[in-house]
């Protein structure tokens, strides 16, 4: 974790969440993240839609130059990417799973930023996750952008197994993700961790602030 914001939710979901591989969408308090809210969004998913906005922070819709709410997540990226992007989402719920994707954003000149989303999944009721608290940021030292980002590409994805451990004991650098990952939904649990191992699964999250 690279940003501020992305390690701020972690350290915070993982403090709501206590015990219980989940927390509660009740349990998050817009207040004890303030500093933060202009890069948070929300993402939820039904049986007809990929996971979609139910909010988006005003700091990430002026970055795409339009408001997101309401707009599928994967349609952040490019078009080849849209199905594997949404098959990433759907399993950080489906195995709660939380993952951080390594990004570029290129904008209307086609010049890129790098930045790191991280996404967490979240629970309405019972146990089951249905959505996901998300941040988006820009790393450390990127030029301000002269227009708004047009689309992203993946460029490493981490998976963190939060059960494990709280420390995940300092800074580990994703690995480039192979265009195979997650195109396709596993079946269970199991074959998902197979399908990742090739890349990095972090045991607990990093706590503290990696500037």
């Amino acid at each position: 974790m690279q940003t501020k914001a992305v390690t701020a939710l972690y350290d915070y979901w993982t403090r709501q969440r206590g015990e219980r591989a989940v927390p509660l969408r009740s349990a998050i308090e817009p207040a004890d993240i303030a500093p933060i809210l202009p890069d948070v969004f929300i993402l939820e998913h039904n049986r007809l839609d990929d996971p979609r906005f139910r909010l988006a922070g005003t700091r990430l819709c002026a970055q795409f130059g339009r408001e997101l709410k309401g707009s599928g997540f994967d349609k952040l990226f490019a078009p080849d990417l849209r199905n594997r992007v949404a098959r990433i989402t759907e399993n950080v719920m489906a195995h709660a799973a939380p993952a951080i994707m390594q990004i570029a954003l290129v904008d209307g000149s086609l010049d890129t930023t790098e930045a790191e989303v991280v996404l967490l999944p979240l629970a309405t009721k019972g146990k089951a996750a249905d959505r996901i608290i998300g941040a988006f940021a820009p790393l450390p030292g990127q030029r301000q952008p002269l227009s708004a980002f047009r689309y992203a590409t993946l460029g490493a994805l981490s998976v963190i197994d939060p059960s494990r451990a709280k420390n995940l004991g300092g800074n580990r650098p994703a690995v480039p993700m192979p265009t195979s990952i997650m195109a396709v939904r596993p079946a269970g649990l199991g074959q998902t961790m197979s399908r990742v191992l090739h890349l990095r699964i972090f045991e607990g999250g990093r706590q503290g602030d990696d500037g």
